[in-house]
């Protein structure tokens, strides 16, 4: 085995001192702060409230709308309260950067709370709750949009998926950022969620050039029906690439594309000419971790449904992710499905199955599959980091192109042989000799 030297102390048992604090410690690494505001800034009070709707339909490119800690009663319903962003470069944020301080409620009165039809928006270090549907909807408004950030939300209990993007016509909305964002579904809000779990984390159609990085994302599922997924980009959406995100407790994890057949977009450039329908085109998933540990989530009807989804997912890369349940999942750990599916599958690490499905096609190297749950430090607790006994993960996958995947989960730089899965695992033999 190669040398990785992360660390130069071992404790008995031979995990390092550094593994003994990130197992106790874990958390995503951080996304840097936006810097401060610039330009004019608007100051809203939460006994402003009723008035913010007008605030920011009045506000002008280059206008930050900064909140003042507080609540904010956004339950008016959608002609009063919704947010609309008509106008682009304006930005909604806290001013204190506090995300759990400033908090916007929909109480289910109010379908959307923040509705954006503008390029260059940025909503940033807030908590979102209780929309009826969407608590951020992203739609190109006839005409394209672009460049909208998403950073350092917490949406909680959404009636239908917390982020929804979607073009009306030709308005496709391209190159947006979803960072370093809270989505949780919760046993109280599960209770709104209606047309047959109508619900999930991120719902994307006919997008091209989207970052979703670095989020947690929790408790998408429901009692009776199917969750969407987590992370879903679909309906001929392009080029998206999902890095280091930790996903728990979610009845799907991350899915490009979704059914055989559907209405489509067309890239002049046709990036695959003589190909049939499309649901994703090229696109990257790397470095996540997806775990299902609630006995709740695996004992509903539909259960754990997949970690990693491809359908019709043509040249889409799938590299160093983990994914793990502590019950089988109903179809795999990670598939791919259908003919248009022609995909790369590389260095991933599973407790379940890698699985082909109707005609789909894949070129496989370096993965594990069907490893003990024992390999990961936390099923329950989403930290697929791996443990001491998972150290046969350790250089076992195969060189990648550079670039691709040069660093692991924590920001952490991956030595050749790479190890399977999202973490480069930084474990210290009992002999003192670094694996």
């Amino acid at each position: 085995m190669a040398i990785n030297r992360r660390s130069s102390s071992s404790l008995a048992g031979g995990l390092s001192l550094t593994g003994l604090l990130a197992s106790s410690l874990f958390a995503q690494p951080p996304c840097s702060p936006l810097l401060p505001p610039g330009g004019t800034v608007v100051t809203v009070t939460p006994s402003q409230a009723g008035s913010l709707a007008d605030i920011v339909a009045a506000a002008a490119t280059g206008t930050t709308v900064s909140l003042a800690d507080g609540f904010y009663d956004l339950s008016c319903g959608d002609s009063e309260c919704r947010l609309a962003f008509s106008v682009p470069g304006v930005t909604l944020r806290s001013a204190s950067g506090n995300r759990e301080a400033v908090i916007l409620d929909g109480a289910y009165a109010t379908n959307e709370l923040i509705g954006i039809y503008a390029s260059n928006v940025t909503i940033a270090d807030l908590t979102l709750r209780r929309a009826y549907d969407h608590p951020v909807h992203v739609s190109g408004p006839g005409t394209a949009i672009s460049g909208v950030l998403l950073h350092n939300l917490r949406i909680v209990d959404p009636g239908q998926q917390a982020i929804k993007v979607n073009p009306v016509g030709a308005g496709y909305v391209d190159n947006g950022t979803i960072e370093c964002c809270s989505l949780e579904l919760t046993d109280t809000g599960r209770t709104q969620i209606r047309d047959n779990c109508y619900t999930g984390g991120i719902d994307a159609h006919q997008a091209r050039g989207w970052i979703v990085r670095r989020n947690r994302i929790d408790g998408f599922w429901c009692d009776d029906g199917l969750s969407e997924h987590a992370i879903h980009f679909w309906r001929c959406s392009r080029d998206t690439l999902v890095e280091e995100n930790v996903i728990t407790d979610c009845a799907r994890g991350i899915g490009f594309g979704l059914g055989s057949t559907g209405s489509c977009r067309s890239y002049p450039d046709d990036p695959y000419p003589g190909v049939g329908f499309k649901g994703h085109i090229d696109g990257i998933i790397r470095n996540n971790f997806v775990a299902a540990g609630d006995a709740d989530l695996q004992t509903s009807p539909d259960g754990f449904d997949c970690g990693v989804s491809l359908e019709q997912a043509y040249g889409a890369r799938v590299v160093h992710n983990s994914v793990a349940s502590t019950q089988p999942p109903g179809s795999s750990s990670i598939e791919w499905r259908f003919p248009q599916s022609v995909v790369s599958v590389s260095n991933n690490l599973a407790s379940a199955s890698l699985r082909a499905r109707d005609g789909a096609t894949a070129t496989l190297a370096g993965n594990l599959s069907a490893v003990p749950l024992a390999w990961f430090r936390s099923v329950t607790g989403g930290d697929l980091h791996l443990s001491w006994a998972g150290q046969a993960a350790v250089d076992a996958g195969v060189a990648l192109a550079p670039g691709l995947a040069d660093l692991d989960i924590d920001g952490h730089p991956r030595l050749p042989p790479p190890d399977a899965g999202a973490d480069e695992s930084d474990l210290i033999f009992a002999d003192g000799f670094e694996n």
